[in-house]
């Protein structure tokens, strides 16, 4: 144990772990932040879609209603 401590290669091959995590952890960010964005742009179409479809009823209702009126 102590031998591995003391190796040349030691310090190398901890700075590339630190660099593939570090690229690791920012690329895994990256993704949940497009992930969180496109979660949120898809609720906001949802909801326009469920308004125009709330809109569109209430506009064949009045179809409807005037229909019978005539």
């Amino acid at each position: 144990m102590h031998d591995i401590l003391y190796s040349p290669y030691i310090v190398p091959l901890g700075a590339f772990v630190v660099g593939i995590a570090y690229y690791g952890f920012t690329t895994w960010r990256k993704v949940r932040e497009r992930e969180l964005n496109h979660e949120s742009e898809m609720r906001q179409k949802e909801m326009d879609h469920q308004q125009k479809m709330k809109t569109m009823d209430l506009d064949i209702a009045r179809a409807k209603e005037s229909k019978r009126e005539d």
